[in-house]
């Protein structure tokens, strides 16, 4: 079961550009060991962090859980009725995956400030472009 959560794992974080690193930063891993052991198969998704694990890879959480607790054998990355599903057809630059993983990486209340401020330079930014 591992080795075919660790290569969905893999393909995932290769196709959204991410690197080891992003994924072991973001989830709070001391080294990016823990996510290159679990992409070979070597050791499991730890069931109290999948959901983590499932926003990191973009995917949704029900699905993903149901795929690393083995109760689903292939996963779906158009599961509907998941809560805390993500649109897994959105395809990311490097840059926005490296700005995502940094801010799933900050603790709630800094993740708060940052929307607001990025709210902020957006009302900014059409301010500035209407004046042109």
């Amino acid at each position: 079961m591992w080795q075919r959560v660790g290569k969905f794992v893999l393909a995932r974080r290769q196709a959204l550009g991410l690197s080891q690193d992003d994924i072991h930063r973001a989830l709070g891993y001391a080294g990016r060991m823990t996510v290159g052991n679990v992409e070979r198969g070597l050791a499991g998704v730890p069931v109290k962090r999948v959901y983590a694990w499932a926003d990191i890879l973009n995917v949704p959480r029900d699905a993903f859980f149901r795929f690393v607790t083995g109760e689903s054998t292939s996963m779906d990355l158009h599961a509907s009725g998941d809560s805390g599903a993500r649109s897994a057809h959105v395809h990311l630059t490097a840059a926005e995956a490296e700005l995502l993983a940094r801010y799933r990486a900050l603790p709630p209340k800094l993740q708060r400030q940052l929307r607001e401020h990025a709210a902020e330079l957006e009302t900014v930014a059409r301010t500035t472009s209407t004046k042109r």
